[in-house]
């Protein structure tokens, strides 16, 4: 698979982007799939590391993965393409 972005959290974890999902690398070496998106292309952790956000570029979103808990939800975007300035499902 290839490598879109990469993010460290401050317990010494990784998270990795494939084309179809964001992974965890924990610093023990254990694997998770975080989320799933279509064509994830960048990452970012928040500053305390509980959550991670994910550009999904197919479905025109941004995602929060709740690192603690798995819960995904959809930061920003609503499946359209766009360039509407706007809050949750009202960013294109």
């Amino acid at each position: 698979q290839k490598l879109r972005a990469v993010a460290s959290d401050r317990a010494g974890g990784w998270y990795i982007t494939t084309p179809a999902s964001a992974l965890n690398v924990s610093a023990a070496g254990r694997n998770r799939t975080v989320a799933t998106c279509e064509e994830c292309r960048g990452i970012a952790l928040s500053p305390d590391s509980g959550a991670l956000f994910l550009a999904d570029y197919g479905n025109h979103k941004i995602l929060r993965a709740e690192v603690a808990t798995g819960a995904v939800t959809t930061f920003a975007g609503s499946d359209e393409r766009g360039d509407a300035d706007g809050v949750g499902g009202a960013a294109e």
